[in-house]
């Protein structure tokens, strides 16, 4: 192993890292305080353009019944029996209000507020951030939704998946008769623009997509995806998870600045900028032209950002808010206010162990150390004491559940000081032992390093603890190679996205650009491996354990507030615990 090495795929900027960084955390923070999975079955449920997917989640009538359309060619329940004439004549700016007369037959009844913990900058799903998905959400369908099983389904895209043996070429078949908020047509061609701009921002959207080698239109409504190596994780990619499958239309790419305050998505919702003020509330309407009028169940809905967890209750309570983002330090107050509390754990939260090398603090380029460590840490006595649940203790890189996760792992870094103690004297640090640490005072995450801090101290381990107050802070310190260890929460799916941003050399959570030739050939085997991932997922999995990559504690959950009366979502880890919110409805 080495502490840095060059990487033949495209290296991050420090700005790059730093956008993205900073990115993830909010995930994480959300994760912690509600502002913010399962590795989605990727491609043993992944359905070829030759093969049918098996579930359509956007039909409202049927959620768990067959696809009727993809399959037999007849409208799915709740849609047209005939696709909408094509309207090329007028094509409204995004987040303008149509007539009252110009809005389509739905479903729908009075006010829906949504409390969320923050809001993005611009609301351009192009330049955004997963975390700020329950924004995007409303305006914009994803190509492919992720279920609560972990399996994926029709959505904008009614055929999708890989056509070759190596996960190096992806076809899309869109719906027919999708029309964006704007007017314009969603077509082969609206796709691949909305994909090359993604590709072209320095966002976290954009080095999903970084293997991408070309998008050609092979028809108006297919799409073929040329890959210059393998990759599995497009079709997670384009579900509402991650979010690279919200699709603007092409006339607001054209003046991206209309969307700063603005939508111009083919999601069943539209802002109101006239009613919308930024980083406080968000005005939507139905969008006259969504395909599935009967997916629209509210004739108005309220974006609220309500910074403070309990606040955040108390407007439940009093009926100002109907549903919310969850808070991890919440869910039990909010569960004894009769709140429907739905959470599913997705984060890694602990230790990142960055300098693997020991360039700054040279214990840590010693396995041993980096075991005694994971040793050294009792875990359930930490996930109960901040979470009230034991069972949120995480010593590997992959939640029960997902394909990765091997429970046999769990049994490696099991909580034994003894075997701390000795591995600390074999690698000549009985004596006790110094390492720096990167801590942010950021809802959760001090507390956290303060619990492990006070069980490393029991086996001769201080920390040296430097808390900065913000995440840009943070994240500033954390890729300037100045800390050799910090605070991490890291939103685990499967080992795709774990590389992305953790394990890859110019990923932000690797700043020391750390390498493992046997983890580079085990992700080599898993990139380019067709159907079930499962037993490579797991050896990738094992391979950072034994290695002590980090210093894993807590599985932490995210979760999601519904009051009395509603319902419609599933928060689970087959789904990255991110529902599709817009299904949120009456009981």
């Amino acid at each position: 192993m080495s502490g840095s090495a060059n990487s033949p795929r495209r290296q991050l900027t420090p700005i790059g890292r730093a956008v993205w960084g900073v990115a993830a955390l909010v995930a994480v923070t959300a994760l912690l305080t509600g502002c913010g999975g399962d590795d989605g079955d990727d491609e043993a449920s992944v359905e070829t353009p030759s093969t049918t997917a098996t579930a359509d989640p956007a039909t409202d009538e049927d959620p768990e019944g067959e696809v009727t359309e993809a399959e037999t060619g007849a409208a799915a329940p709740g849609e047209p029996d005939e696709a909408p004439a094509e309207d090329t004549e007028t094509i409204e700016q995004p987040g303008t209000v149509p007539s009252e007369d110009s809005r389509s037959e739905r479903n729908a009844g009075g006010t829906l507020t949504f409390g969320t913990y923050g809001a993005p900058p611009s609301l351009n799903p192009g330049i955004g951030d997963p975390a700020f998905g329950s924004i995007y959400q409303w305006a914009y369908d994803p190509l492919v939704i992720l279920q609560p099983d972990g399996t994926f389904a029709p959505n904008l895209a009614v055929e999708f998946g890989y056509t070759d043996d190596k996960n190096t070429r992806y076809e899309l078949t869109l719906r027919e008769g999708v029309k964006f908020s704007d007017g314009t047509s969603l077509d082969a061609e609206a796709v691949k623009t909305h994909l090359d701009y993604v590709r072209s921002q320095p966002t976290s959207l954009a080095q999903v997509l970084v293997r991408v080698a070309d998008i050609k239109v092979t028809g108006p409504l297919s799409l073929e995806i040329e890959l210059s190596e393998s990759d599995p994780g497009l079709t997670f990619a384009f579900a509402q998870a991650f979010g690279v499958g919200n699709i603007i239309s092409p006339a607001a790419i054209g003046s991206p600045e209309t969307l700063d305050l603005g939508t111009a998505g083919a999601g069943p919702y539209m802002l109101v900028p006239d009613e919308s003020v930024p980083f406080d509330t968000y005005t939507l309407i139905p969008n006259p032209h969504y395909w599935n009028p009967a997916r629209v169940h509210w004739d108005q809905v309220v974006l609220r950002v309500i910074p403070n967890s309990s606040s955040m209750i108390e407007a439940i309570r009093a009926g100002q808010v109907q549903a919310a983002h969850g808070d991890a330090t919440t869910m039990a107050a909010a569960a004894e206010a009769g709140i429907t509390v739905l959470s599913a754990p997705q984060n890694m939260v602990g230790l990142n162990l960055m300098d693997r090398a020991g360039t700054v603090s040279a214990p840590l380029g010693d396995v041993r150390v980096r075991r005694a460590l994971n040793h050294a840490v009792d875990r359930e006595a930490i996930a109960a004491a901040l979470f009230g649940d034991s069972g949120l203790a995480l010593s590997q890189y992959a939640l029960e559940g997902h394909k990765g996760y091997d429970p046999a792992l769990d049994e490696v870094n099991r909580y034994d000081p003894g075997l701390a103690h000795q591995l600390l004297d074999e690698a000549g640090y009985g004596d006790g032992l110094t390492i720096p640490v990167l801590d942010v005072n950021l809802l959760g995450l001090n507390t956290m390093v303060q619990a492990v801090a006070g069980q490393l101290a029991e086996a001769g381990v201080t920390l040296d603890i430097t808390t900065v107050p913000d995440a840009s802070t943070y994240f500033v310190g954390m890729i300037s190679g100045e800390h050799p260890v910090a605070a991490i929460g890291y939103g685990l799916v499967n080992m795709q996205t774990l590389h992305a941003g953790f394990v890859n050399a110019m990923g932000p959570f690797n700043p020391f650009g750390a390498v493992d030739e046997e983890l580079d050939s085990l992700y080599a085997e898993y990139f380019a491996t067709t159907g079930d991932s499962s037993d490579v997922e797991q050896r990738v999995n094992a391979r950072l354990v034994h290695q002590a990559w980090a210093l894993p504690v807590v599985g932490a959950p995210l979760s999601w507030y519904l009051a009395e009366g509603l319902t419609g979502i599933e928060a689970t880890t087959g789904n990255a615990s991110i529902p599709t919110l817009v299904d949120i409805r009456p009981a």
